[in-house]
């Protein structure tokens, strides 16, 4: 995922993360987190149609058990 320092034109590296321009790239989840932290902006990878998809369908909750009535209840 693309990564954009608060400094446009930043060149150089940054937690073994190369920069040009401000832009650098990983997909390693730490550093992202890492970056987000310390102000930088990370680009979030669009959803695919199938994703978007799974989050517009409605789940039910599953049906709980009804348990036997014992005699006398």
């Amino acid at each position: 995922m693309k990564v954009y320092s608060p400094n446009k034109s930043y060149t150089g590296v940054t937690a073994s993360v190369p920069f040009c321009g401000g832009v650098g790239e990983t997909e390693d989840p730490y550093l992202l987190d890492w970056f987000r932290e310390h102000g930088y902006i990370v680009e979030e990878p669009e959803k695919t149609i199938e994703e978007e998809s799974e989050e517009e369908t409605v789940k039910e909750p599953p049906k709980k058990k009804e348990t036997p009535k014992k005699a006398g209840d």
